[in-house]
């Protein structure tokens, strides 16, 4: 008799625990048991609008894959694709919706640095991981429990720029910096000067300009003035084509060389022959570089050619693509009971990550959530209308933590 009480006990407190495991299982928002719900917050109407189909095509097309696959241990990935409008406002109220409307499980992608900050405490407060792109150094040193960033920064492009000038092409070049003065801006500068640092050089001159500028004559002249011999330009397409015209028009044959939001294939006919040898720093291959593994998978669900005719494939939908890649990856290793702590869990195993050769592998680990520093370095063919990889893929000697 006291064997069959200690036996129903046990019994009973197995099936306790099993009731409350099941319990707290149910009640993770956005996790059932054939479903995860995952948001991507992308500028359909904002100054960012240009990017928002490419980026919800790739993000879209990606989980649709991981989906016919069978999704993350038996649970189907219900992407819910919303509209931020890329400012800090639009941002929040964007993730606002998704988090208390439609209750998702984390953000997967939110395009915009100074959005993403500004949801960063929302993300917290509702144990919600968020992934922004566009980020700076700042998400990852000191960091946040929450944010993972699957990309390399501002901080880490500058840092390349600089190196791939006096490692790659000349030790003794007089190099000027004309910038935005921003987050974005700013950040890509502080790279820039970490390596002329590690590498024993000074910056010849420094332009910043306010956000919205197009006539960029007062930096040139600037630069004209210090006779740097190449010009890193931290800046959109606009800024970028205003500096590509004024060299031209100032007879200088001066180097130029930009960040990965100018490695686009629009700057074709905004610039025309105009273009011919603008450099970029980006983590992305250029579209025409798409390793055949991924053009498979692209020409299986009926968007390669769809793609290959935007103005803004590889950066974008790349973009998008590789970050739920890591997204995934850190769902399959948290395991099958799935709660915000054992996603954070999963995020920070994830090595060495194979995203289909678009972009370096991905690592995180507890005490570094940004995937990685690696870039490479492609130049504008005006004639064929694409970009063409002039150094490959990557990591900065300079200290990038």
């Amino acid at each position: 008799m006291k064997g069959k009480t200690i036996f129903m006990c046990l019994f009973s407190a197995i099936l306790t625990c099993l009731f409350i495991s099941n319990l707290s299982a149910g009640e993770v928002r956005g996790v059932t048991d054939d479903e995860i719900k995952i948001a991507c917050l992308v500028d359909f109407s904002g100054p960012g609008k240009y990017a928002g189909p490419a980026l919800a095509l790739g993000a879209q097309t990606y989980i649709n894959y991981v989906n016919d696959q069978g999704g993350v241990h038996g649970r189907k990935i219900n992407l819910i694709i919303e509209d931020n409008g890329i400012m800090p406002n639009t941002t929040l109220a964007a993730a606002r919706k998704v988090i208390y409307k439609d209750e998702v499980f984390a953000i997967g992608f939110n395009l915009g640095s100074a959005g993403s900050s500004a949801i960063i405490p929302l993300s917290e407060e509702n144990e919600s991981v968020l992934m922004p792109h566009g980020a700076n150094r700042r998400f990852y040193n000191p960091g946040n429990k929450w944010v993972f960033v699957p990309f390399a920064t501002q901080y880490n492009m500058g840092s390349r720029a600089m190196e791939f000038i006096l490692r790659e092409k000349d030790a003794k070049a007089r190099v000027g910096v004309i910038y935005q003065d921003d987050d974005y801006g700013i950040d890509g500068l502080d790279g820039v000067k970490a390596a002329a640092k590690h590498l024993g050089a000074v910056i010849a001159a420094e332009a910043p300009y306010k956000i919205g500028t197009i006539d960029l004559s007062a930096q040139m002249r600037i630069m004209k003035d210090a006779n740097v011999d190449w010009i890193i330009a931290w800046t959109y397409l606009p800024q970028t084509g205003a500096i590509m015209k004024a060299k031209t028009q100032m007879g200088w044959n001066v180097n130029v060389i930009g960040p990965n939001t100018t490695a686009y294939r629009q700057i074709f006919p905004i610039l025309g022959k105009l273009a011919d040898g603008y450099m970029a720093v980006t983590p992305y291959v250029p579209w025409e570089d798409t390793p055949e593994r991924t053009r498979e998978i692209l020409k299986k669900y009926g968007v390669f050619e769809k793609v290959s005719q935007s103005p803004y494939p590889a950066p974008l939908f790349f973009g998008s693509w590789t970050y739920f890649a890591a997204m995934v990856e850190g769902l399959k290793l948290a395991g099958p009971n799935l709660t915000p702590e054992t996603f954070i869990s999963g995020l920070e195993k994830v090595t060495n990550l194979d995203v289909g050769g678009m972009c370096p592998n991905i690592t995180f680990t507890p005490s570094r959530h940004v995937g990685y520093f690696s870039s490479l370095v492609v130049q504008a063919d005006a004639q064929n209308n694409r970009f063409i990889i002039v150094s490959p893929i990557k990591e900065p000697i300079t200290p990038q933590d």
